[in-house]
């Protein structure tokens, strides 16, 4: 007989800016998957940020987003504290950056796209955007005349050098962009 349980989601805990979310009988990437998400909201609405697909998010996860001390304390009670897989290397720092502006505007961009956007880093009139969901990948925008534009992307990892030499990104900013 088929699983017929219906996925359901459920607030756990809310800030003004962070919200985490419980869900239950969901499946990701045809796998059975009860965990939690984090969201946050930006001028166009609220993006998921994480996903732990075997229960709570830890500790470390959230940290690497950067998040205000503020709002961590308020988050921290329904954390996993006692695992401790924190991201290392170039994922140990998974927080925007850039204007608040520049980043919602990207961010925008990959509404209804990806389950999961991370981070948004933006240098200049460069921004690459982080995701995963069914797969993972990258994808790479400029910003010409106020407005910002797809120019690179897809599943996998791109390089500085590739960045550059393909797209014409100066090195400095592929460099600075992918932080590797």
């Amino acid at each position: 007989m088929p699983d017929r349980a219906q996925p359901a989601v459920r607030l756990t805990v809310r800030t003004p800016r962070y919200a985490l979310l419980h869900y239950s009988g969901a499946k990701i990437e045809g796998w059975p998957a009860t965990g939690q998400i984090l969201v946050e909201k930006f001028a166009f609405g609220w993006q998921a940020i994480d996903i732990n697909i075997i229960g709570a998010l830890t500790v470390c996860s959230v940290r690497a987003h950067q998040i205000s001390q503020q709002d961590f304390s308020r988050l921290r009670g329904a954390l996993d504290a006692t695992r401790h897989d924190c991201p290392s290397g170039a994922d140990s720092d998974q927080s925007d950056f850039g204007s608040a502006a520049d980043v919602s505007a990207v961010r925008a961009l990959m509404v209804g796209k990806p389950e999961i956007v991370p981070f948004v880093r933006v240098v200049e009139n460069y921004a690459y955007a982080a995701w995963f969901g069914a797969g993972s990948g990258e994808n790479f925008y400029k910003k010409t005349a106020g407005v910002w534009k797809m120019f690179a992307g897809g599943g996998g990892a791109y390089q500085s050098s590739e960045l550059h030499k393909q797209y014409g990104v100066p090195l400095s900013i592929a460099k600075a962009l992918l932080r590797r």
